[in-house]
C-alpha cells in the first residue's frame, strides 16, 4: 500500500496504519506543529457534525478531537481509503495503552474501583456534552485502562474503536443518529461489564440483539456473585429498552453513583413517571426506517468476532531519512496539560459554575475580556476592589465543593480595603525597595492572619528542594493558632476570625489547622512566592486511587488561572478519602481523613489568598 504524498490538511503526516475490520479507514499521523501522534478516520457526514462540536474539548480522562477536515485532497489519503459522500476526515489524539476490554479478559473489577472509573469517564463525557458533542462509541474497547501518555486512568479514546452493539441503546440499533443518551446507556453497560465481564445483552445479529434489549432487563448482579443491590438497581434503571423509562441524563447517573460511594445501602430516590410519547405518523416511521437502512453507522453487533488487536498499530511509519521527502515530522513532545473542566453535579449540594473559558481570537477575545470571573485567583488589575468583597465567597465555594455534606459556614464580613496609596509620586520614588528574600517572606506571611508567626521568620526553606511533605509540615507548624473566641472562655479573637478560624481553635487541630490541606495550600504559596523552585513531588501511592501529587499540582496550577478551583479541590478530597477507604499505606503525618475543622481552615485560607493575590 502506497503512502500518501502530502500531509493531510497540510499538517498531519502519514505515520502508519491501524488494524481494523472496517477496511482501510483509520491510520496514524504525526502533527507537524507539535510532533504528537494522532489518529485519522474517514467519517460520514452525520457523524462528522457531532465530532466537529467536540473539537478542542480537553479533559484529563478524554482523548481530544484535534481537527475535522471537510476539504480533503485525495493525495493526502493512504492507498485504498475512500471518503464517504459529503463526509470528511476526523483527527483525534492517539493514546496507546491497554484497553479495558483486555483487562476484563483477566478478571472483573472491584465495585469500588469500577464506580470510581465510571464517574471519571462520566466527567469526561459531560465535558463533551456541554460543548454540544457526543462520543457515540463508548465500550470497553474505547476505554484505555493503562494509558501510556496519562498518569491517571482511565482515558476515553475517540475514533480508535467502533461502536459495539450491546453498548448502544435500541434506538441506535434502529438507525438513529448518535445522541447524548447513547453515551449514558454505554456508561451503564461499561459498568455492568466491569462487574461481570459480560455485556448486558447478547445477540449474534442486529435484530436478535434488539429483541433481547426490548424483551427485558439484563441479568442481576447477584447472578454473577456480586452482592451489590443498590448498584444493581442503578444499572437496571439505565439499561431499560424503552427510552422513556430509563435514565438518559448523565448528571442523574453521576448523582446515583456518588450516593453509592457515600452509602452503599441507600437506594436512589424513585424516578417520576414519564408520559408516553405521542404516536408517530406513518411518514415519521418510514423516514426513520430509511435512515437506518441507508446509513453506515459502523456498529459491530457481535464483539466476539473482532480480533483482540483491533485498533492496534499495523506497522510503524518508515523512517524519514533517505526517503527523498522534505517533510520530516518533529520529534514527539508532551502535549500541553488539559484545563480542568467542571465536574458533574453531586447529590444535595450547590453546583458551582465553572469559570473556565478558552480564549478565542478576534471578536471572541473581546467578549471574553468583558466577562467578570468570580475566580479569586484571576489577576485583574482594575477589579481588585471587587475581588476583596468576593474573596470569602470564592473560598466558601471551594469549601462547599470539598465538604458537600457539611453545613455552610456563615461568611465573615469583608475585610476593610487597604488605605489608598499616597498621591504624590515623590513618596514612591523614595520608598525603600525590598530584597528578594524580604519580598518572599512578605508574600508568605500575607497568606495567614496577622500575628500567625512569632517574630520575623524567614521562609527560605519553602523554595528549597527538600521533601515537599517536610516543607508543608514545617511551614504550617510555625503558625500560631488563633486565640479562642469569647464564647469558648478565652480572650478576644485576633485578626478577622470568621467561624472557620474559630473552628481551627479545636484542641485536636495544631498549627494552621489545615492538616491534609497543608499540601495544596503550601503548593499555592510556593508557586506564588518562590521565584524559582524545584518541581513539586510527592510519594506515589499504591493502588488505583488518584495520585496526590497530580491533585496537588492541579490545584496549584489552577490557582494562577481563570478557572474554577472547585473541581480540583474536590478531586484532592476524594483522593485522600480513597486512600483511607481502601486502607492504602499513607507516607504522611496525618492520621485521620480531613475533618470539618480542616475544611473550614482551608476555606478561610483560600479567602485570604484571594485578597493577597488581588493586592499584589
Amino acid at each position: 500500500m502506497a503512502d500518501p504524498r502530502i500531509p493531510l490538511a497540510g499538517r498531519f503526516a502519514f505515520a502508519g496504519l491501524l488494524r481494523t475490520s472496517q477496511g482501510p479507514r483509520r491510520w496514524l499521523a504525526t502533527e507537524s506543529d507539535t510532533g504528537r501522534r494522532v489518529i485519522a478516520v474517514a467519517t460520514e457526514a452525520g457523524r462528522l457534525a457531532t465530532l466537529e462540536a467536540a473539537k478542542g474539548v480537553k479533559h484529563r480522562h478524554l482523548a481530544s478531537i484535534v481537527a475535522v477536515v471537510r476539504e480533503v485532497d485525495p493525495q493526502s489519503l493512504p492507498d485504498g481509503v475512500v471518503v464517504p459522500t459529503a463526509g470528511g476526515i476526523a483527527v483525534a489524539e492517539y493514546l496507546p495503552g491497554t484497553s479495558l476490554k483486555s483487562q476484563l479478559d483477566a478478571g472483573t473489577v472491584n465495585p469500588t474501583k469500577a464506580v470510581a472509573w465510571t464517574l471519571r469517564l462520566a466527567e469526561s463525557v459531560q465535558a463533551l456534552h456541554q460543548a454540544g458533542g457526543v462520543h457515540g462509541a463508548i465500550s470497553p474497547r474505547s476505554v484505555v485502562a493503562e494509558p501510556e501518555g496519562r498518569k491517571i486512568a482511565p482515558v476515553l479514546s475517540q475514533l480508535l474503536a467502533q461502536p459495539v452493539g450491546a453498548f448502544c441503546p435500541p434506538e441506535r440499533l434502529r438507525g438513529s443518529m448518535e445522541t447524548s443518551a447513547d453515551d449514558v446507556w454505554a456508561l451503564h453497560a461499561c459498568l455492568f461489564a466491569m462487574l461481570t465481564r459480560e455485556a448486558p445483552f447478547k445477540g449474534g445479529a442486529r435484530d436478535a440483539l434488539l429483541r433481547s434489549m426490548l424483551a427485558g432487563r439484563p441479568k442481576s448482579l447477584a447472578s454473577f456473585g456480586v452482592d451489590e443491590p443498590v448498584l444493581d438497581e442503578i444499572l437496571m434503571r439505565g439499561l431499560v429498552g424503552e427510552k422513556r423509562l430509563r435514565v438518559t441524563d448523565l448528571p442523574e447517573l453521576a448523582q446515583a453513583l456518588d450516593g453509592w460511594e457515600r452509602d452503599r445501602t441507600v437506594m436512589p430516590p424513585k424516578r417520576p413517571a414519564m408520559p408516553r410519547p405521542a404516536s408517530r405518523g406513518l411518514a415519521d416511521i418510514a423516514s426513520g426506517a430509511a435512515l437506518g437502512a441507508s446509513r453506515d453507522d459502523g456498529v459491530v453487533i457481535d464483539d466476539d468476532l473482532l480480533p483482540d488487536d483491533e485498533g492496534a498499530e499495523l506497522r510503524p511509519a518508515p523512517p524519514p531519512l533517505g526517503s527523498g521527502t522534505s517533510l520530516v515530522a518533529a520529534p514527539p513532545i508532551a502535549s500541553p496539560p488539559s484545563l480542568p473542566l467542571p465536574s458533574l453535579a453531586v447529590p444535595a449540594q450547590a453546583s458551582l459554575p465553572s469559570n473556565a473559558e478558552a480564549a478565542v481570537a478576534g471578536g471572541g477575545a473581546k467578549r471574553a475580556s468583558k466577562r467578570v470571573s468570580i475566580n479569586p485567583f484571576e489577576k485583574k488589575k482594575q477589579l481588585w476592589p471587587m475581588l476583596l468583597g468576593a474573596a470569602l465567597l470564592g473560598g466558601a465555594g471551594v469549601y462547599l465543593a470539598v465538604a458537600p455534606d457539611s453545613a455552610p459556614t456563615t461568611p465573615s464580613a469583608a475585610p476593610t480595603p487597604p488605605p489608598a496609596p499616597p498621591a504624590t509620586t515623590a513618596a514612591k520614588s523614595v520608598k525603600k525597595r525590598q530584597s528578594v528574600a524580604e519580598d518572599r517572606d512578605a508574600c508568605v506571611t500575607a497568606y495567614f492572619p496577622d500575628g500567625s508567626f512569632v517574630g520575623t521568620p524567614t521562609f527560605e526553606f519553602l523554595c528549597s528542594d527538600k521533601d515537599f511533605r517536610e516543607i508543608a509540615t514545617s511551614l504550617n507548624q510555625m503558625v500560631v493558632p488563633p486565640a479562642p473566641s469569647p464564647g469558648s472562655g478565652g480572650g478576644p479573637p485576633t485578626d478577622t476570625a470568621a467561624p472557620a478560624d474559630s473552628a481551627k481553635a479545636d484542641a485536636a487541630v495544631r498549627g494552621s489547622g489545615l492538616d491534609w490541606y497543608e499540601l495544596p495550600a503550601t503548593a499555592i504559596i510556593r508557586r506564588t512566592c518562590c521565584v524559582a523552585s524545584a518541581p513539586l513531588t510527592l510519594p506515589e501511592s499504591a493502588g488505583w486511587c488518584e495520585q496526590l501529587q497530580s491533585a496537588v499540582r492541579r490545584i496549584a496550577d489552577d490557582s494562577s488561572k481563570a478557572v474554577d478551583l472547585a473541581p480540583a479541590a474536590r478531586d484532592f478530597d476524594k483522593a485522600v478519602n480513597c486512600l483511607f477507604a481502601n486502607k492504602i499505606a499513607r507516607p504522611y503525618p496525618y492520621e485521620k481523613p480531613p475533618s470539618e475543622a480542616n475544611r473550614a481552615a482551608f476555606q478561610q485560607f483560600l479567602g485570604r489568598a484571594a485578597v493577597s493575590d488581588a493586592r499584589r
